[in-house]
């Protein structure tokens, strides 16, 4: 059958049409805003004189109401042309809530660009396993989220603790070590972060742990205890050994005689430790009490915390150092003098 002339012309034609309305309704999509932005944009002298500012929207706000905030903050200098180019680009309910760091008399297409993509800003602090309260503090005033004063404020606050659930005299030990993402909003609010760490303390302090706990007899706040002692004493791989050890010294009743201890509060972690400070009589110091001390000395990690309620089946109940970064454990004192004269040359010293 022949096809008339003028059906196949009509349908090219169609075909055509179709083909260019496509192309120029991606360039509408795509260069309108621009367009119109070349109009009415702040003048080249203003914008460039612009300036950092950390915009930020609510969660559930309207885009008028987006669009209000980044006009009032300078931002862009139109909210109906922003609120028309999200319109063209059908993305007027795609806008995500946060903290963004935008600059004044900024490119509406690429303010919304943004605002659709989600990156809001935020601030990160790494807490490393077995920092104590103390130490913390100071990374917290380093990082600008607070004083070192107020941290220790908040973290002794006896009516927070009880608002967290925390039956202890200071948070030291259930401040979870681990990076936390910060919003603009919190990093000056110690007590937001503080309430973030021990909120993933207790999501690492989980049932199994408990229940685990709960067979010795022992609290929270014992576990987390003996885990700080662990999380001080031990190299990669040997928590369970050094937990092992822990446990046989008390069930012997032997002084724990963790090194740590002895300067906990007095002088900074890793100092060098002396006889004058072994000497010395305080809460904290196992070589001169029995049993735990009454309460953590850092703040553990999750291998600390699984091992203090999981320690190795050895019969272990000492341990030197060794030149390699780790330890020689032994069962009994002729054997650990031996390798201390070995390791430490000074077997004097490290005698119960």
């Amino acid at each position: 059958m022949k096809v008339p002339v003028f059906s196949v012309i009509r349908t090219l034609s169609a075909i055509t049409l179709l083909i260019l309305l496509a192309v120029g309704g991606h360039y509408l999509y795509t260069s309108l805003p621009n367009i119109i932005n070349h109009f009415l944009s702040p003048a080249p002298e203003k914008s460039a004189s612009s300036q950092e500012v950390i915009i930020t929207i609510p969660k559930g706000a309207s885009l008028s109401e987006v669009a209000g905030i980044l006009q009032e903050e300078g931002v862009i200098s139109s909210k109906l042309l922003f609120k028309l180019v999200a319109f063209i680009r059908g993305e007027q309910r795609h806008v995500k809530a946060g903290d963004y760091q935008l600059r004044t008399g900024s490119d509406p297409g690429e303010v919304l660009e943004l605002l659709i993509s989600g990156k809001t800003l935020v601030f990160t602090i790494t807490v490393p396993e077995g920092y104590n309260i103390f130490q913390i503090a100071d990374l917290f005033e380093q990082k600008g989220i607070g004083s070192k004063k107020d941290f220790l404020t908040i973290a002794t606050d006896p009516s927070f603790l009880k608002e967290l659930e925390i039956d202890a005299s200071s948070l030291e030990g259930f401040l979870f070590p681990d990076t936390y993402f910060l919003r603009p909003s919190e990093k000056s609010n110690a007590k937001v972060v503080v309430n973030k760490m021990v909120t993933r303390f207790k999501a690492v302090y989980d049932k199994h742990v408990r229940e685990t706990a709960e067979k010795y007899g022992w609290t929270p706040q014992q576990v987390v205890t003996l885990a700080s002692l662990v999380e001080k004493e031990a190299k990669p791989n040997e928590h369970a050994l050094v937990s092992a050890v822990f446990h046989n010294r008390l069930r012997h009743n032997m002084k724990l005689q963790c090194d740590p201890t002895v300067i906990y509060g007095i002088k900074p972690m890793g100092a060098k430790i002396t006889r004058a400070d072994l000497d010395r009589k305080h809460p904290y110091n196992t070589y001169q009490i029995t049993g735990l001390p009454p309460g953590p000395i850092a703040n553990p990690g999750k291998e600390s915390l699984i091992a203090a309620v999981q320690p190795a089946a050895v019969d272990y109940l000492y341990f030197v150092a060794k030149n390699d970064g780790s330890h020689q454990f032994s069962s009994n004192l002729a054997e650990h003098n031996k390798w201390v004269n070995l390791y430490q040359r000074q077997p004097s010293s490290m005698t119960p």
